[in-house]
């Protein structure tokens, strides 16, 4: 069944998914098709750079007198009227619009968004993942008007528990307080032409939200421990990201030193990733975060509750693999999506 929405609000459909394989051969056939999926540059912007952290971002031209409807790479559908744009006055009918549309789905994703978790400085997202769309003419960026789009979105790991969150003045806001926000749950059977799979979906329905920002599905969580560890060779600049891959999320930190301390939810299977200057890149192996109450915020503060993961060995890398998302998946041990 449709749902109708009036022209005073934005409507978004969330879908939570999840893929069923009934023998290990069938996720090795699927690790295949990514691999192929994802061995592709990135698509460029309208100045012809790579876009959004190296993220694979979808690019598509629309003419908003005529088109409704666009989809990303992993399946998340945007409706729109004509009226939800601020057209400038030079544009007439024949004119297109740019539409970049950006999936955070799966554990390389929430690497390459640069974005930290972190939600009021005591707690760590739990996410269900995150999106963003921005449109363009001619180059120049061209925000929302009117009532906004409608979204469908395949929220991971699905709970009835997440909240809508947006990304401004690099600080997650939560908009489920808005006034104007309001959620409810149906239950749907969906297919995605992007996936040689069923998918069974939960809808998630979120109304009236506007903006050309990251908005994420979030479970702000208070069970935090910390990792500590160091870098081999020794760097004096670097990034530290733990990727939840068990629950998906990130916390990132900017390190001066060869030690590093970092904070992640507890209990959750993660993946250490560095970067340090000169293209160096290293990853941890799959690491089970400890169930020890343990938030580092200073040199002084419970370092010794950090739990050591060792040693973490970088190497120089290409820009060419950096921009092959199947090599960086293989490099990373990410080479699962989820």
């Amino acid at each position: 069944m449709k749902l109708i929405f009036t022209l005073f609000m934005t409507v978004f459909f969330v879908s939570s998914v999840s893929a069923q394989w009934k023998d290990p051969s069938e996720r090795l056939e699927w690790n295949k098709e990514v691999e192929k999926k994802w061995g592709q540059k990135n698509t460029p912007d309208s100045n012809g750079k790579l876009s959004v952290n190296n993220l694979i971002t979808l690019d598509t031209y629309i003419d908003p007198f005529s088109q409704n409807m666009a989809e990303g790479r992993y399946g998340t559908k945007f409706y729109f009227k004509y009226y939800s744009f601020k057209l400038p006055k030079e544009f007439k009918k024949g004119d297109t619009l740019l539409l970049r549309i950006t999936e955070v789905i799966n554990p390389l994703d929430y690497y390459l968004s640069r974005l930290d978790l972190t939600y009021n400085e005591s707690s760590i997202f739990e996410s269900g993942g995150m999106f963003r769309m921005d449109a363009f003419y001619k180059g120049r960026p061209v925000p929302f008007d009117g009532p906004g789009i409608e979204v469908q979105f395949p929220v991971q790991n699905p709970t009835n528990a997440y909240n809508l969150y947006s990304y401004q003045n690099n600080l997650w806001e939560k908009k489920q307080d808005n006034k104007d926000i309001q959620t409810s749950v149906n239950t749907t059977e969906s297919t995605s032409d992007n996936f040689e799979f069923n998918l069974s979906s939960i809808d998630k329905i979120v109304s009236g939200i506007k903006g050309f920002v990251w908005w994420n599905f979030d479970v702000p969580r208070k069970n935090i421990t910390c990792l500590t560890g160091r870098i081999k060779p020794s760097n004096r600049n670097y990034s530290v990201s733990v990727i939840g891959i068990s629950n998906l999320g990130v916390t990132t930190k900017q390190f001066y030193t060869d030690e590093f301390q970092i904070n992640y939810l507890q209990d959750v299977m993660v993946k250490v990733i560095v970067d340090g200057d000169h293209e160096m890149l290293g990853a941890s192996n799959h690491i089970q975060t400890n169930k020890v109450d343990s938030y580092f915020y200073s040199d002084d503060n419970k370092k010794g509750k950090c739990q050591n993961i060792g040693e973490i060995n970088i190497k120089k890398v290409s820009p060419e693999l950096k921009n092959n998302r199947g090599e960086l998946l293989k490099y990373l041990g990410l080479n699962d999506i989820l």
